[in-house]
């Protein structure tokens, strides 16, 4: 298994979240492989492991005939959320202006930029977006502080801020229980939890832990959690489970529900 990062034209790697990956590697003993361009991937296997972001990603396991799903919102988790959920098409949103301010965002990865639809000034910077691109709407809440949560093979690994009041704090039960609940996770992913104003601890969305941003994550669990998800996908051995933490995991989990 090799493992490639991404880098500037300096030719260090290109992102914090490049740079944490290059760590992680590292430090478990693997020496990996800097490349700028997408095409000195030519050549790749589907056990080489890629750090690039997720357009680059995403196409790579495309080209290996891998399917990546869309987690959002799962539905095992809507009563977490805390408001209402739906999906529409782009068309559908603008032409309903009764329903903003609204947050809107594509169901396929990096269609555009999630963002709440608040009024016409807003419109333009979805001028390069097909008017019948599928997009999640949700009602708006504010967070007075997120988090994300990093989880592998069913272990919360860390937990760590990404924006807001650093007073405020969130409730671990919840997030726990978010986890035991998500019976169809993948073996590496993330769940954002935001608390509102009254002090609710509710789920933001779950990202794919194939492409994820680090977030100040210690290196050696987010290479991990990487390389938990890529090997989930292609279907491979993954061979920074020194632990075999991967051995019957789901089954574990069950158990301890």
């Amino acid at each position: 298994m090799r493992f490639f990062i991404k880098t500037n034209m300096n030719g260090f790697p290109e992102t914090e979240t490049d740079y944490t990956a290059w760590q992680g590697f590292e430090n478990l003993g693997f020496r990996p492989i800097f490349f700028r361009t997408e095409g000195e991937l030519d050549g790749c296997r589907p056990d080489d492991l890629i750090v690039g972001g997720v357009t680059i990603t995403r196409r790579r396991l495309a080209g290996y005939g891998i399917h990546v799903p869309e987690y959002d919102y799962p539905e095992e988790l809507s009563d977490l959320l805390g408001r209402k959920v739906w999906t529409d098409t782009l068309e559908g949103v603008l032409s309903k202006p009764e329903t903003w301010p609204v947050f809107v965002k594509p169901v396929r990865d990096k269609a555009f930029v999630g963002f709440v639809l608040r009024k016409e000034t807003d419109v333009p910077r979805l001028r390069d977006t097909r008017r019948d691109e599928p997009v999640l709407c949700s009602e708006i809440m504010d967070f007075r502080r997120e988090w994300r949560v990093f989880v592998r093979y069913g272990n919360i690994v860390d937990v760590r801020p990404y924006s807001g009041d650093w007073h405020c704090w969130y409730d671990p039960v919840v997030i726990e229980q978010a986890v035991a609940q998500y019976k169809n996770d993948p073996a590496g992913y993330a769940m954002d939890f935001g608390v509102t104003d009254a002090g609710r601890t509710l789920l933001v969305e779950v990202n794919d832990g194939y492409a994820l941003g680090s977030y100040g994550i210690d290196p050696v669990e987010y290479a991990k959690l990487l390389s938990a998800r890529w090997c989930e996908l292609v279907g491979i051995h993954d061979e920074c489970d020194y632990y075999f933490e991967s051995i019957d995991w789901k089954k574990k989990k069950e158990r301890l529900c």
